[in-house]
């Protein structure tokens, strides 16, 4: 029986980004590139209806948009010339290199947005607190800083709108002077947060023993089943990157975009370890569907 992939066990949810992450990393290829980031994009929207997309698309096409303008600008290798701009060559291949270098940033990036959503502060812990227990909890602090603090300072806003001060009305001096208010309030309650965390976890003694589990992990059927399949589809990305496939050649002759041969069979591994949590969500979507049909 096929579960949810958020149930997996954290070792294979590591694994899969670890591998994901690669992946992006060595197949430099249009057709791989845009295709992965399809396929990334969707299981965002999967998880959770891509409330995280929402946050950062437009730090997503910033960056992505500043790519492709500036490479071809500096890169001016290439043998198809296309026009010139302030005497400046532009040629094909300095494009197609931008569109790549811009679809594996993206991918990476999206990758990462579905990190915090299926490796919680637990699985994280599980994974590397007994053999970094400092590091695991500064890491874990560190992730929740920005977005704490930026619920704070929304909630500090609210607040100190009631007493008529507002960051958004009044002259330019009166903002910047209610703006340094609320960053003071914002870090004054941070540090004297952050000194009761720190005593909260000394305390509790963490990181002098070995520590327990409040969820105990294990490898079930269906976790070793997936990890296999994870392996083997990785070994075979990784074959095929050696043997050149999923690879476009820029340098000295621009190769034809369009896939051919087993680049294809590679094309269809490509998608099949990056849709892995399409799969398994996905059926547990309609499982549920049914079910509901069904009462």
């Amino acid at each position: 029986m096929i579960r949810g992939f958020r149930s997996f066990h954290p070792i294979l949810l590591l694994l899969y980004y670890i591998f994901v992450i690669t992946s992006f990393m060595l197949y430099q290829h249009p057709f791989f590139l845009l295709a992965g980031i399809c396929l990334v994009l969707m299981i965002n929207l999967i998880l959770d209806g891509g409330e995280q997309l929402k946050k950062w698309m437009w730090m997503l096409i910033g960056m992505s948009s500043l790519i492709l303008i500036l490479t071809p600008l500096f890169n001016r290798r290439g043998n198809h010339i296309l026009f010139y701009l302030f005497e400046n060559q532009v040629t094909l291949e300095s494009i197609i290199q931008g569109i790549m270098i811009a679809a594996t940033l993206v991918g990476i990036l999206a990758t990462f947005l579905t990190f915090n959503l299926i490796l919680t502060a637990d699985k994280f812990l599980f994974l590397f607190a007994r053999g970094f227990p400092q590091w695991a909890i500064l890491i874990m602090i560190s992730m929740r800083f920005v977005p704490l603090l930026i619920r704070r300072l929304k909630d500090i806003e609210q607040v100190q709108q009631l007493k008529g001060l507002s960051i958004k009305q009044g002259s330019v001096k009166r903002r910047a002077h209610n703006g340094m208010l609320f960053i003071q309030i914002l870090l004054t309650s941070s540090l004297e947060e952050s000194i009761q965390t720190a005593d909260s976890i000394a305390a509790r003694g963490y990181g002098l023993r070995k520590r327990s589990k409040y969820h105990p992990y294990t490898m079930k059927g269906t976790d070793w089943t997936v990890l296999t399949a994870m392996i083997v589809l990785f070994s075979l990305l990784v074959f095929g990157w050696w043997l050149g496939d999923g690879v476009l050649l820029l340098q000295p002759i621009l190769e034809s975009v369009w896939l051919s041969g087993r680049e294809w069979f590679y094309f269809s591994i490509w998608l099949a370890l990056i849709g892995i949590p399409m799969v398994t969500e996905g059926k547990e979507v309609l499982k549920w569907k049914y079910y509901l049909h069904k009462m």
